[in-house]
């Protein structure tokens, strides 16, 4: 796994205001979305917002939980300070189902 898959920018977008998760692998993307982000898939680039409609404590409450879920299972994630958290939540992967 290259070291970048393990990098994760999580960041108000300055034009449209929506925040967005940019980077990761399939387990970074496995984590934001469980923690309520939209992943958002285009020809040429991949990332995540959080859903249309919440206020700004609902987006700051989710971008945070998604941040302190990445850094508990050791992605480097650089985001805004609002979303910033020392905080690591116990990290408990899906169980496939047979």
């Amino acid at each position: 796994m290259a070291l970048s898959d393990r990098h994760i920018e999580l960041h108000r977008d300055p034009h449209s205001g929506e925040v967005l998760a940019h980077g990761g692998d399939e387990e970074a993307h496995s984590i934001l979305q469980r923690a309520g982000f939209i992943h958002v898939r285009r020809q040429h680039e991949q990332y995540h917002r959080v859903p249309a409609g919440l206020d700004q404590a609902a987006e700051k409450a989710l971008a945070t939980t998604a941040v302190s879920a990445l850094r508990s299972v050791g992605y480097w994630v650089a985001c805004d300070e609002p979303f910033d958290t020392d905080r690591l939540t116990a990290y408990d992967p899906p169980s496939a189902r047979g």
